[in-house]
């Protein structure tokens, strides 16, 4: 993953996001308030003093509160989705959401100081696109939509978008590769996760 794309990706709680079929999240203001509260708190925990093992527990605490983990790593396996047995679906959930914090946090040595400026919120079919600008000193800022739905009763993060690319899609892509190189093995694949978790 390069740096572009890694601080975009943190800026959005470090999340490669999505759900499909979304609701219209409650208002424009909740949506923009939620993305300011994400962003307040993961670039607060990039400025901790705390050890690794203590972010990545606060890094999955902000995850849990502010998106919808459930949906978003059922989308990431794809058509493994509906294959993977019940019995393993809670183990997956939760190797994903280590696996997430590990790949983030490892990687919070890179930031220099960027900020994130939250701007409009707008309506759409799967809820509501809110604009922001990463600034990162003397590189060109990066625009981020952040896709913000009420799906689950309450507005939560379902994706994010940097220069047209969908971070969810992107990791979906990334993750049915690996499954399939285990020939469909969801078992496998999912020990793979706990490993690097």
């Amino acid at each position: 993953m390069n740096r572009r794309f890694f601080l975009a990706g943190t800026a959005a709680s470090g999340l490669s996001l999505v759900a499909t079929g979304t609701a219209l999240a409650q208002s424009a203001e909740s949506a923009q308030a939620l993305v300011k509260q994400v962003s307040d708190a993961v670039l607060t925990l990039i400025r901790s003093p705390a050890g690794q093992s203590e972010k990545r527990a606060e890094f999955i605490r902000i995850m849990d509160q502010y998106a919808d983990m459930r949906a978003i790593a059922g989308f990431a396996l794809g058509r493994y989705a509906r294959t993977m047995p019940n019995s393993l679906k809670g183990r997956y959930v939760e190797a994903f959401k280590k696996f997430v914090a590990a790949t983030y946090v490892g990687q919070f040595s890179e930031y220099s100081g960027e900020t994130i400026d939250v701007g409009r919120a707008r309506a759409g079919s799967n809820g509501y696109l809110v604009d922001t600008t990463l600034q990162r000193g003397t590189q060109a800022p990066l625009q981020v939509g952040w896709q913000i739905s009420d799906r689950s009763g309450r507005p939560l993060i379902v994706d994010f978008v940097v220069e047209g690319v969908s971070m969810a899609t992107s990791q979906r892509s990334e993750f049915t590769s690996l499954i399939g190189s285990y020939g469909g093995d969801t078992e496998k694949f999912v020990e793979y996760l706990e490993s690097k978790g």
